[in-house]
């Protein structure tokens, strides 16, 4: 009786070990959902060239990064060589190359017309030289 039911708690604890494995995992999830969040509030706020861009490239990136998570179930449950794994790699590579290409492109944008518009505002208003403080 006692061997059936620590044979039980250890088969339990393999179980909670999984799943808390799986669930760890999936944390690297959670930046990237971020990101893509924060990139769609700003394309509803103001639509231009570079939200879009920038929601274009997180939300392939989040994409990706769930692929990645899901790639060693998809592996256990097809039976996939190691060949085809790299091909899968390999291809979700390209496709992560091209989203961060997306999501740089349309930052250094924001960036580029953020410092502009500063620029203009510090112009209006003129340094003073006087540092005489009485």
């Amino acid at each position: 009786m006692t061997f059936r039911l620590y044979n039980t708690v250890v088969k339990n604890t393999g179980n909670m070990n999984s799943i808390l494995s799986n669930l760890l995992s999936l944390i690297s999830i959670i930046p990237s959902g971020v990101v893509f969040g924060t990139c769609c509030f700003f394309l509803i706020k103001k639509s231009s060239v570079e939200a879009i861009l920038m929601t274009i490239g997180s939300g392939i990136s989040l994409l990706i990064t769930l692929f990645y998570s899901f790639l060693p179930l998809l592996m256990a449950a097809q039976n996939l060589t190691a060949v085809e794994v790299s091909k899968y790699y390999s291809f979700s590579s390209i496709i992560g190359f091209i989203a961060g290409i997306c999501f740089a492109a349309g930052f250094l944008i924001l960036v580029i017309s953020t410092v502009k518009k500063n620029r203009g505002i510090s112009d209006q208003f003129r340094k003073s030289t006087d540092y005489n403080h009485e």
